[in-house]
């Protein structure tokens, strides 16, 4: 693209921004129309495309007479199909909101003041956060007696159970919805409202809460549900492609609908596509790195040398640096340590405050006072008073105790209620659900409320990238990192390895994943395909400079099959991309250390094989054609691909209007019984604790 064309897509973009149709209409008379599709592409179907709120006329007149110019229909023609359908996705998406929105005035517990609109929600949920908490305790119940009495037990990927008024559900997936619900209608209210003061949500005092109201606020959470459903369909329709339309436009029948849901609901609205293959892969990478969270609390629960730094009940508090003061404080930081590669148990940097082991026994405070406190209500409340000193007794430094608190607590830069799971109250009162803290993954909460900062942790990088030399260079194969350049650019690698005759270019990235957002999967996507642009840079480099090859390792380019792999230090692994191999750490250090995919349980506190699934390698060590064929696509992919579902769910709008969408999901059941195979019958002799780890 030469210097007029990027001036003429500059002037585009800004009149876009501005809605400035003279200054459009003439870059499209200079424009080509390759060049015209990119920037509608990334001013209609991008992050913040459609308006929830505010005065859409402006924007609306714009589009219509742009979409309809003698301009756009004489020169470019043949995007003005594409075009126009998208415009019409918005409106219609935009009108779905305004649906849901102007429903909620009419629920019956809208009719009633604000506080008992706000902490009927907050009751609700904890009723409903009881009967989940209820199923999974009977369940873990079960595995805790099976280990007990010595019998080897199966590590969960996730927990099933069956719900005394429902279905078989995912614990994990259902604590998670509800949570994310309530999250998602406090911002509701609060903005409604206006309870947000300095970005965060002030709720009022809470008042006597009847059952009443609690049944009441149901269809406040259902179009909460809807209102977050609808987020999710319409980012998905506008950024990897999708339709709205009616049951017959989707083919789908609903015939199912009984007369009176007809009747209600005349004209449901659907929206319907196949998912694409960057959600697909977004959402295993995230279903991953949950599975990996599970067993690796599992197993490290289990270690004698974490259960001697604990706390012991009755002693003295340990110090920041001398020990822990629950099991879970332990296990984030190893499992943050194994994914950022570096130590943060002595890491001094600080994020917003504090440093990564200041976070971790906030939480963990937090988490036991509220257990200490808990009795037949998921809800605790705190004075202030009693948060500040409860995170003194603890050994949070003084300093840091405004700052902790103040990141916890709920509002507008806070991605839900795990993040930040203090409620604040106008009577300086502090609420929160004990439940949640003592159950979540830890992990998972720390990088998403760091992510919702904005935060960068630079020095993961270069941890990763050494513990990839380091860990090739331990498993007998020889393994450089190099810079040189060319013409005065730079050219950087973090890893190259020599296998047989084979040479692995391999590129570390240390992106967080998504967090199966609909907004950061997209991202996520975008940077998979920069990174691509410049790892193909990076082998254009090494075939300008082949004789860099035959320096550090004696051997001739031409002679070598050269494999770039972009390597992600999180569990993000797909089919290749224009030659690129991409992989994750997890899923490469398996193929290196274990020549087979196992089921694998608990005995003894040791992790197990009990039935071999899938032969990685057969020889005494892997060949560069069995990594190849493993890297096209890992065989825990194909197993998890294969059980994925894509479902429709109903989502009410109002009194009369409902959509569909459909959203990804597992087939737990299923692709745990694909995976079952006979226990290993050896009987173990010590007694092994399981953990729950929600979300």
């Amino acid at each position: 693209m030469n210097t007029a064309q990027k001036e003429l897509r500059k002037r585009l973009k800004e009149a876009f921004e501005k809605f400035d149709l003279p200054t459009a209409l003439a870059a499209l008379e200079e424009m080509e129309t390759e060049e015209v599709a990119d920037v509608l592409i990334e001013k209609m179907a991008q992050p913040g495309a459609y308006q929830i709120r505010g005065n859409r006329s402006k924007r609306n007149k714009f589009y219509d007479t742009l979409l309809n110019s003698s301009a756009m229909l004489d020169k470019h023609d043949s995007i003005c199909p594409c075009a126009n359908e998208i415009n019409r996705n918005i409106i219609r998406i935009e009108g779905c909101f305004d649906d849901i929105r102007d429903s909620l005035p009419k629920c019956d517990i809208s009719q009633y003041p604000v506080d008992i609109q706000f902490w009927s929600q907050i009751e609700r949920t904890s009723c409903e956060l009881a009967e989940i908490d209820s199923a999974s305790d009977k369940e873990w119940g079960k595995i805790e007696e099976k280990l007990k009495a010595r019998i080897p037990t199966a590590m969960p990927e996730a927990l099933m159970t069956q719900l005394e008024h429902g279905g078989i559900v995912n614990v994990d997936a259902v604590y998670s919805g509800l949570v994310g619900a309530l999250s998602l209608t406090l911002k509701m209210l609060s903005f409604e409202k206006k309870l947000l003061h300095d970005g965060k949500l002030v709720a009022p005092t809470m008042p006597a809460i009847t059952e009443d109201h609690i049944y009441k606020a149901g269809s406040i959470q259902l179009y909460a549900l809807s209102w977050n459903a609808l987020e999710d369909a319409a980012n998905r329709t506008l950024f990897f492609g999708g339709k709205i339309g009616n049951a017959q436009d989707a083919k789908i029948s609903i015939d199912h609908f009984s007369v009176e849901e007809q009747v209600k609901f005349p004209d449901p609205i659907f929206f319907y596509r196949k998912p694409t293959d960057i959600e697909a892969y977004d959402f295993m990478a995230n279903r991953r790195l949950h599975t990996w969270g599970v067993q690796n609390t599992l197993l490290m629960a289990n270690m004698t040398a974490l259960r001697k730094t604990v706390m012991k009940e009755g002693a003295a508090v340990p110090e920041l640096t001398a020990g822990f003061v629950s099991e879970d404080e332990g296990i984030t930081l190893m499992k943050l340590s194994e994914i950022l590669a570096y130590d943060v148990f002595k890491d001094q940097e600080r994020f917003h405050g504090l440093t990564l082991r200041e976070w971790v026994r906030g939480y963990c405070v937090l988490g036991l006072m509220g257990t200490a406190k808990q009795d037949d209500s998921c809800l605790v409340t705190f004075e202030k008073s009693e948060i500040e000193q409860g995170f003194r007794d603890y050994k949070l430094p003084e300093e840091c105790i405004p700052t902790i608190i103040h990141h916890l607590t709920f509002g507008q830069d806070s991605r839900d209620l795990y993040d930040s799971p203090l409620i604040y109250s106008e009577d300086g009162k502090y609420t929160f659900f004990a439940n949640v803290l003592k159950t979540c993954n830890l992990t998972n909460v720390l990088f998403s409320r760091l992510s919702s900062l904005t935060t960068q942790i630079d020095k993961k990088g270069k941890g990763f990238e050494d513990r990839v030399v380091s860990s090739f260079v331990k498993w007998g194969y020889p393994c450089k990192s190099k810079k040189f350049y060319i013409d005065d650019a730079e050219y950087e690698y973090d890893a190259l390895v020599l296998i047989d005759d084979t040479l692995l270019l391999i590129e570390c990235k240390n992106n967080l994943l998504s967090g199966n957002n609909t907004v950061q999967a997209f991202r996520y996507a975008k940077s998979i395909c920069d990174n691509v642009g410049q790892i193909k840079r990076l082998v254009r480099g090494l075939r300008e400079r082949p004789d860099v090859v035959e320096s550090l390792f004696g051997r001739k380019l031409d002679d070598l099959t050269l494999v770039p792999i972009m390597l992600n230090s999180m569990t993000y692994s797909r089919e290749p991309v224009e030659g690129i191999y991409i992989s994750d750490w997890s899923a490469l250090s398996k193929f290196f250390t274990e020549s087979t995919i196992s089921r694998f349980g608990l005995q003894n506190g040791k992790k197990i094989n009990k039935q071999t699934i899938h032969t990685l390698w057969k020889g005494k060590r892997p060949t560069a054609k069995e990594l190849l064929d493993y890297l096209t696509m890992p065989i825990q992919l194909k197993m998890m691909r294969k059980h994925l579902r894509f479902t429709y769910f109903p989502r009410p709008m109002s009194e009369s209007a409902i959509f569909f969408a459909q959203e990804l999901s597992v087939d737990e059941e299923n692709m745990l019984k694909a995976r079952e195979g006979p226990f290993a019958k050896k009987a173990g002799k010590k007694k092994t604790k399981a953990r729950r780890k929600k979300r």
